[in-house]
């Protein structure tokens, strides 16, 4: 039983390295259409600026989509309310789908610390002016718009 255990978790995350590794997905034409945030004209000369925004943008959208599609992917799972219901293939599966969802949402992390970063330059600089503010605040409320799109459209999807 222990051979077969530890054989079980080997392959196990054998199969979650390569599936983490596999990009080549193709964007699901029933997820919600790629956000675009528009830049002023008054930032774009400004190259740094311009960068964090459309590394913002694709950062949003694939967050977008990767949450979209653990959504989808966790539904026949996560519709067995009590955890006593859930096989063991259940709750491998859920595992999976979570480092699936990590893995693919791992530029997220480094927009943030690019976002942060650019920000705090900036201010400590003092070189952030108004346009750039408000450029920047686009990019929150693109977020946040996002995240609401995604709320309303899935919040009778598990009932």
């Amino acid at each position: 039983m222990n051979y077969f255990l530890k054989r079980t978790i080997i392959l196990f995350l054998s199969g979650l390295v390569l599936v983490a590794c596999s990009s080549d997905k193709k964007r699901n034409a029933d997820f919600l259409p790629p956000i675009s945030i528009q830049i002023p004209d008054e930032i774009k000369g400004e190259t740094e600026l311009v960068k964090v925004i459309n590394s913002s943008e694709k950062a949003i959208n694939e967050l977008s989509d990767n949450l979209e599609q653990l959504i989808v992917d966790s539904k026949e799972v996560l519709d067995k309310k009590e955890e006593e219901e859930r096989s063991l293939m259940d709750n491998l599966k859920v595992g999976k789908l979570m480092v699936e969802f990590v893995s693919n949402s791992s530029e997220l992390g480094e927009l943030i610390d690019d976002f942060d970063n650019y920000k705090k330059e900036q201010e400590a600089q003092g070189l952030i002016n108004d346009a750039q503010v408000k450029a920047l605040e686009k990019v929150g409320d693109s977020f946040e718009k996002r995240m609401q799109q995604i709320n309303k459209k899935y919040e009778h999807y598990y009932n």
